[in-house]
């Protein structure tokens, strides 16, 4: 869905984070059926039920993990396929940029990316765990069988705790990473401090201020700034727009927005501009345009 060429207009990125939605929900279903089943196994340790024919539900579980073992192992060769051909890639951006920027620290940052896809890892894990309960219902099958002991029967409502540990435990990462990027976190191995100091290191740069870095999918990165430069004229701006997008790219972030203010432009002058004749400018550290009091409240910068 996500690759589709055509999406609806009012959905501006296209349906690039429905494979990351897919895998939050995914992870959600997956905290709440651990929590199902390890409540229901409690209560199967309070009242003790007999397991009534055995073998049916042997034959029954080895024959789902015999499915799970195979979409496991098809699942799991395509991942491999598409996280090294995206290191890959990675790799040559990141040899293509970095004779212009000897002294810069993204050097020590672009190496942490991780490469599975995360919509993947979702279908994944929400296999292993049908594989784990249908593994552990052959344990206790076999257990009530074949033995003979007086407590035979709570093997059932054992082997289901661990289920749900297990559960539990492969969700909680998929939940955490995805719901992430769904808060638009800061891309992997990325320090806004180092991309400020690698931005304001570039000739003609004399700051830089509300940066902002998030990812849209897994694979994708956005950015935006402020960008104040000693240059007389925006034209001139243009030849620092390139050094900065090559910056950029060297941590991975591939789609920016830059907002160039002159240093040149004195406060007075950034507040005698049209908005200034309809409303009073609001007072904003750093920042060379400043917004009116319509957008006091709506701004992100706060």
């Amino acid at each position: 869905m996500s690759q589709r060429p055509h999406s609806p207009k009012d959905l501006s990125f296209g349906w690039q984070r429905a494979q990351l939605l897919g895998a939050f929900f995914n992870g959600v279903f997956l905290l709440a059926l651990g929590v199902s089943i390890f409540l229901q196994s409690i209560e199967r340790f309070i009242s003790l039920q007999k397991v009534e024919n055995p073998k049916l539900i042997l034959i029954m579980g080895c024959v789902g993990l015999a499915l799970n073992v195979i979409s496991i192992i098809f699942l799991h060769e395509h991942d491999e396929h598409k996280s090294e051909a995206g290191n890959n890639m990675e790799l040559s951006q990141l040899v293509d940029t970095a004779h212009y920027h000897s002294d810069h620290r993204h050097k020590i940052t672009a190496s942490k990316h991780k490469g599975y896809d995360l919509g993947i890892m979702g279908v994944l894990v929400h296999i292993i765990g049908d594989a784990v309960n249908n593994l552990c219902v052959i344990i206790a099958t076999l257990v009530v069988w074949r033995t003979k002991l007086p407590g035979r029967f709570y093997a059932d409502p054992g082997v289901s705790i661990v289920t749900a540990v297990l559960i539990l435990l492969s969700a909680v990462p998929l939940v955490k990473n995805s719901g992430l990027i769904l808060l638009q976190s800061v891309p992997l191995g990325v320090d806004l401090d180092d991309v400020k100091h690698d931005l304001e290191k570039i000739p003609g740069v004399t700051s830089v201020h509300e940066l902002h870095a998030w990812r849209l999918s897994q694979n994708k990165a956005l950015a935006s700034a402020h960008v104040i430069t000693s240059d007389h004229s925006l034209e001139n701006f243009m030849d620092k727009a390139q050094l900065i997008n090559e910056c950029l790219h060297a941590y991975g972030i591939h789609s920016a927005t830059v907002q160039p203010e002159l240093a040149s432009l004195t406060r007075k002058e950034a507040e005698t501009g049209p908005l200034s004749l309809r409303q009073r400018p609001v007072k904003n550290s750093g920042c060379r345009i400043n917004c009116g009091t319509l957008c006091e409240d709506l701004t992100c910068c706060g």
